[in-house]
């Protein structure tokens, strides 16, 4: 969890359910609409029959919209319709009331094919006040959770947001190794610089081991020669100034190498808490600049790479890559292209614009009119920064 972004996280978490709902609401907005177009055109059919009075308009209702929707895929994956046709009086005309229709399927067996002219006069009356009245449709349609359609929206959307969330965790996890390695490597190197001190410090303490032994063995020496000390006198005090001076120098050498070894013990718990500290410092400035960015520039989608490459510029050159980013949403069509670039893996293409004379700004235009910048970098990143780009555009 250490290599996620905390707003990738989030927005992995909170956008599926959210976009869930959504998608629900407005497959049902779309189903209602189409369904209440198509249906209104087929809700009456056979004029002739009903001006005529041979079938009743409640019974052609119903059965055009049971031919309407029969058949339907979305029903097959649980989409509920739900149709009510009144006339413009609040006359129910369908769904048929069971009492009142069964009535009528009575009136049919005693009279089927055997309707009076009076009969049927009355009922193509009947047919033509309701006509008359007019006919309004109201169609709901719901999605029920939990139908075949439900869940294959909110799974669509839990592998969408999953490879999001794997793809982020990827890639800072390997800024995270790459950062590691460096550490590492200074870590190695200043550990290399104190066993050689050691190693110094050490050969010193033997030659100051010898020294001191070659004292010991001159003054038994010189106490041995006392009876010719007016002769060797001179020579032999010489003889051990040399050596307390070489004692001295050695002492001093030994000295010098304690406080080598004391600095580069300084050094190395400096870099560990450097470490530590830079790592807490990026991800607090990563942060900042990230919403800086989104409330200044509402036109622009900066990756995470870009974000990174900026704060990893010097600090003159800021001020002309923000020049740069202001430009490009306020108008694109004003920033200075170098070239266009192009990748063999992937029809993409990127603009690349330079700043500051070293400064690499590379980014592409979407189709809703929105600027993306992958990548902001130098003249010495960018080798990185175009593989980088060729990974993305591949992808």
């Amino acid at each position: 969890m250490q290599h996620l972004s905390f707003r990738i996280l989030f927005l992995c978490v909170f956008l599926p359910p959210v976009l869930y709902i959504f998608s629900i609401q407005g497959l049902e907005a779309y189903f209602q609409s189409t369904w209440r177009s198509g249906l209104r055109n087929e809700l009456v059919s056979n004029v002739d029959g009903l001006m005529a009075g041979e079938v009743r308009l409640n019974k052609v209702v119903q059965g055009n919209v049971k031919d309407y929707f029969r058949g339907r895929w979305p029903l097959k994956l649980g989409v509920n319709p739900q149709v009510v046709v009144r006339t413009k009086e609040g006359r129910l005309v369908y769904p048929v009331l069971e009492y009142a229709d069964r009535a009528w399927d009575e009136r049919d067996l005693s009279l089927r094919g055997f309707l009076s002219g009076e009969e049927k006069s009355r009922i193509a009356g009947r047919n033509m006040e309701i006509l008359q009245e007019g006919l309004v449709l109201r169609l709901s349609v719901q999605i029920p959770r939990n139908t075949w359609l439900a869940n294959i929206v909110l799974i669509i959307y839990i592998l969408i947001f999953s490879s999001v969330l794997f793809s982020s965790y990827r890639s800072r996890a390997k800024q995270a190794e790459e950062m590691a390695r460096k550490q590492r490597e200074e870590i190695e190197d200043a550990q290399e610089r104190l066993q050689q001190a050691q190693f110094r410090l050490e050969e010193a303490s033997g030659k100051e081991d010898r020294y001191q032994q070659e004292i010991d063995r001159l003054r038994g020496e010189l106490h041995k020669a006392d009876t010719r000390i007016q002769t060797t006198e001179q020579e032999a005090m010489q003889e051990l100034e040399e050596l307390e001076e070489k004692l001295r120098q050695s002492m001093e050498q030994r000295e010098k190498r304690e406080e080598e070894i004391q600095t580069l013990l300084r050094e190395v718990e400096q870099l560990e808490t450097k470490q530590k500290a830079s790592s807490r410092r990026k991800d607090k400035d990563l942060q900042q600049i990230r919403k800086r960015f989104q409330t200044l520039y509402k036109q622009l989608i900066l990756h995470d790479r870009a974000v990174e490459g900026f704060l990893d510029l010097p600090q003159d050159m800021h001020l002309k890559a923000e020049e740069v980013l202001h430009a490009l949403n306020e108008d694109s069509g004003r920033v200075q292209v170098k070239r266009k670039v192009f990748f063999k893996k992937s029809s993409l293409t990127a603009f690349e614009t330079v700043f500051a004379y070293k400064g690499r700004l590379y980014w592409r235009k979407r189709e809703d009119g929105v600027i993306e910048i992958p990548v902001v970098g130098t003249k010495n990143t960018q080798q990185r920064d175009l593989s980088y780009l060729e990974g993305l555009s591949g992808g």
